[in-house]
């Protein structure tokens, strides 16, 4: 398998929209699917770091597993070298990650389990495994990504790197939190980065978060907490999740649909100038409208790995 090879295949699952399952049907992308923008920047980390081993938790589609299979293959690494875990790639997503995978020749370079991350990581980590990068996009409840963390954090090599999918939701932005302030991780990048100019980046979310494991941990005491909500405000989750269904609408030509996300919306912030814009874009002609919401925003639904 060539690198080269990958990034075509990866091209045309986002052109045409659709995975195709191991039953031979073109299943659609839908919001589940990580977006080119994001897939990109998990590559580009994976390649920088020169990464050998990658654990990846939730694997949907596929598209994360491909960005992070095409670094692998072009850092040289051996098979079996990147460990995805997912419950629901049968029931869900009718093992079309599985079927790219062994479509492009990957089925060696990839170990699969389809069992709940909960269950998986302390086999693992009991094992002794050991990995340079880990990527957590799986269920995006507070509880489930705090144990994917948790675990994570004792896989990832000292000086490897962690990175999480869906920052901008409270859930995984607070688990975030908790790293930097009690493991003492070291936020490296953030997909998009912040503005600059930017007052109070701390706190600037972003789409996705990369972070450094300390070279060397310091020992933690019995009642040792940090705490790791000072400043935390609670994001617009819904006005998020609305903003995403209506432009994904719009991409797919229902405007009804998206007007009426839109008007969800703008009630519940009628201050956001933003929504005005996406509003009235949905009275434009149809070819227009899909024109101009080429890069439309994710709904909140996420991967439900751990559901």
């Amino acid at each position: 398998m060539s690198a080269d090879q990958i990034p075509e295949f990866i091209d045309r699952l986002y052109r045409e929209g659709a995975a195709i399952g191991e039953d031979g049907v073109a299943y659609p992308l839908g919001g589940l699917a990580l977006t080119r923008e994001r897939g990109r920047f998990l590559r580009d980390l994976c390649h920088r770091e020169g990464a050998r081993t990658v654990l990846e938790i939730g694997m949907a589609w596929g598209l994360a597993t491909l960005w992070l299979s095409e670094a692998l293959v072009g850092n040289g690494a051996a098979p079996g070298a990147h460990v995805v875990v997912d419950p629901f790639q049968t029931a869900q997503f009718h093992r079309a990650a599985l079927n790219s995978i062994r479509t492009l020749g990957l089925a060696t370079m990839v170990e699969f389990h389809e069992e709940f991350s909960a269950y998986a990581l302390p086999l693992m980590a009991q094992e002794g495994r050991a990995f340079d990068l880990v990527f957590i996009d799986g269920s995006h409840r507070f509880d489930d990504v705090f144990v994917d963390l948790f675990f994570a954090h004792k896989l990832l090599k000292p000086g490897g790197l962690m990175v999480f999918d869906d920052t901008w939701s409270d859930s995984i932005f607070l688990a975030c939190r908790y790293l930097e302030t009690n493991y003492a991780y070291e936020l490296i990048a953030t997909q998009p980065p912040p503005r600059t100019g930017r007052k109070r980046k701390r706190l600037y979310r972003g789409q996705m978060r990369a972070y450094r494991k300390l070279a060397e941990t310091r020992e933690r005491g019995r009642f040792d907490l940090v705490p790791f909500y000072d400043d935390f405000t609670t994001g617009n989750n819904e006005g998020h999740r609305l903003r995403g269904a209506g432009m994904l609408a719009l991409r797919a030509g229902d405007t009804t649909a998206a007007r009426q996300a839109f008007r969800s919306a703008l009630r519940l912030n009628p201050r956001r100038f933003k929504n005005y814009l996406r509003y009235f874009r949905t009275f434009l002609p149809a070819a227009l409208a899909r024109a101009l919401s080429g890069r439309s925003a994710q709904p909140a639904s996420g991967k439900r790995q751990n559901a």
